[in-house]
């Protein structure tokens, strides 16, 4: 079970960002547009995916190459085990402020706290099948999800696959073109191009 778990956690997210996307595209902004709630949720949204892009390629940067050798323990990993998952709730609560609209924030971050830790547990026993105790101590001293920043500690060197990083960039970068994507969406729905077809609240 908990294999396929880790194994439908792409095909999962894609089906549900469709339905994300469906919501998007045919409901409404929460609160007048340009008012100060919106232009608030409008900023807050921008920041929290770029900070969510910037966290990926800084965690991102530290595996490649090294994901599958041994367990991580340096950078963002020294203060969490699964700073990608973290950074990744950070974009996906972007994603429902840059939206301007509750019922599309409630349904990203509701989809992601059901069904996301139980991709961290299946891929955290993947880790242990893989590095036994090596990974069973870290496990035992260093959090899943909520950073503790006093555990902090980089290298002053490190090597990195930049092939397999420059790889990874796209995966990450992907955030902030979803606040592109929403404000086009915007003005569709401005200039009546898509119709709103919901207005939430």
């Amino acid at each position: 079970m908990k294999l396929s778990i880790t194994g439908s956690r792409v095909p999962l997210t894609r089906l549900f960002g469709i339905g994300a996307l469906f919501l998007i595209l045919f409901t409404s902004h929460s609160f007048a547009q340009e008012g100060p709630i919106d232009v608030v949720l409008e900023v807050s949204g921008l920041f929290l995916l770029t900070a969510a892009s910037l966290g990926r390629l800084w965690a991102l940067m530290y595996i490649a190459g090294n994901k599958k050798r041994e367990v991580v323990r340096t950078g963002p990993y020294s203060i969490m085990r699964h700073p990608l998952y973290f950074f990744s709730f950070i974009g996906v609560v972007g994603i429902g402020l840059a939206s301007e609209n509750l019922l599309v924030l409630a349904a990203v971050v509701l989809f992601y706290l059901s069904y996301y830790p139980f991709s961290v547990r299946a891929e955290e026993q993947k880790l242990i099948e893989r590095f036994g105790q090596a990974y069973l101590d870290y496990k035992a001293t260093v959090p899943a999800v909520v950073p503790n920043l006093s555990l902090y500690r980089a290298p002053r060197q490190y090597d990195v696959n930049m092939a397999q990083w420059l790889r990874n960039i796209g995966d990450s970068m992907w955030f902030v073109g979803i606040f592109l994507f929403l404000h086009g969406i915007e003005a569709l729905q401005n200039w009546g191009a898509i119709p709103v077809l919901l207005r939430f609240p």
